[in-house]
């Protein structure tokens, strides 16, 4: 009898200690042998930031999102408690520690926090898993963070959401655009070249506030978004790196926006993505007639609600298919393109800032991309956009990617010359 309910309360607690995968945690799964699910925050502190409060408020963050602390089972597609603690989370004081970025979700938490001080102030870098989240959630994690070290008091009655289902109701997705049939004969050449290089690049180009306001008041005199003169820029730029006059790009869309209230807590996976954007770019192209484009079919394609294209089916079957299949079924319908985007958003320095302290630099970025792949990420904080791209390869691979970054911003800065 009291072997019986050993085990009982063994199986309680293993049940009550595992958190399910979710069908767009899923995805994220699927593809790490090729993109390592992982993303980050970077910022440069000036003052007198206090790293055991830190501790503190991630300790108190766990109970709102235990599964920071949990590790992530790729067998069983779910996140489980194997005993680890905030301790596990830290790496402090390393110089030098880029390699660090890339670590085991099998095998450590889902929240890595690495710190160090040096002579331009204490560098800090979080990272997060993406199986966990997307960058949207990513963000909700980084404020809540921000305010347990700020000694919020936020009770017992906040909780996270990961389920996606409530995403899904009332939302019908219309047909394709023309463009994106016409997409699907374009074939897509990488930006870099394939190399078996192993060293660790995080690139970065700022545009500073003034030049970042006059793209925006240009942009909405021309009925765009800054969002979509991002990807104007990329992808004439992309297409005169590739000699070529068509372009196709995914670019991720947070599903949030369609239903859910903006105050709920969910450090979850809720991206869908508008798998192509096609842009025709000839050389006598202006950057205008390309905005204009980009506008109108990335327009058309929220208003179809084109970034829940396969994403019902997908939960539906999730959790009555067998994972072999599923992995197939993805493989088939969310391809994975050598060049891509995503634009993370703002980081509003009124929910990310730290008591006596000054945040001067402060962005988000994606996980390394291996040789040939290439993506820009973009994010804005304090009105500075960066834009960045984190890359494993050689030194070459280096070169490419700062010249990619430059060359983006350099067609923005033109167009508001114009």
């Amino acid at each position: 009898m009291k072997l019986i309910e050993f085990c009982h309360r063994k199986i309680k607690s293993v049940h009550n200690n595992t958190t399910k995968c979710e069908s767009l945690d899923f995805v994220e799964m699927v593809y790490s042998n090729k993109v390592y699910p992982l993303m980050y925050c970077r910022m440069v502190i000036q003052g007198s930031f206090d790293i055991e409060k830190l501790k503190k408020a991630v300790y108190l963050s766990s109970q709102y999102v235990p599964e920071i602390l949990y590790i992530y089972d790729f067998k069983r597609r779910c996140l489980v408690d194997r005993g680890l603690t905030v301790e596990n989370v830290f790496i402090l004081d390393r110089v030098g520690f880029e390699a660090d970025f890339w670590w085991d979700l099998s095998r450590n938490a889902q929240l890595q926090i690495t710190f160090s001080k040096e002579e331009q102030g204490n560098i800090m870098v979080i990272g997060m898993s993406h199986i966990l989240a997307d960058g949207s959630g990513f963000l909700q994690y980084l404020y809540l963070l921000s305010s347990l070290y700020n000694g919020a008091s936020l009770g017992n009655k906040l909780q996270n959401t990961r389920d996606i289902s409530p995403l899904l109701k009332n939302i019908r997705v219309q047909s394709e655009t023309e463009q994106t049939k016409y997409g699907k004969q374009i074939e897509v050449s990488p930006l870099r070249t394939f190399n078996s290089g192993t060293k660790f690049f995080c690139l970065n180009s700022t545009i500073a506030p003034n030049d970042l306001t006059a793209i925006h008041v240009k942009a909405k005199k021309s009925g765009a978004t800054l969002n979509h003169a991002f990807i104007a820029a990329y992808a004439r730029v992309i297409a005169r790196l590739q000699n070529t006059d068509k372009i196709i790009l995914p670019c991720p869309a947070d599903l949030r926006r369609f239903q859910l209230e903006q105050d709920n807590l969910t450090v979850a996976n809720m991206t869908g993505i508008y798998k192509t954007i096609i842009v025709e770019i000839n050389p006598q192209h202006t950057f205008s007639e390309t905005l204009s484009q980009v506008c109108i079919e990335m327009t058309l394609q929220k208003n179809r609600c084109r970034c829940f294209a396969g994403i019902w089916l997908l939960n539906f079957a999730f959790h009555k298919t067998p994972c072999f299949v599923l992995k197939k079924a993805i493989k088939k319908s969310y391809h994975l393109l050598p060049v891509s985007y995503t634009n993370m958003g703002i980081i509003d320095h009124e929910k990310l800032y730290f008591h006596d302290c000054n945040i001067n630099k402060c962005y988000l970025t994606g996980t390394y991309r291996r040789p040939p792949d290439f993506q820009l990420s973009i994010s804005t904080f304090r009105n500075t956009c960066t834009l960045n791209c984190t890359l494993i390869g050689e030194d070459v691979d280096e070169s490419i990617g700062q010249f990619i970054l430059e060359q983006v911003k350099k067609e923005l800065l033109k167009w508001i010359q114009e």
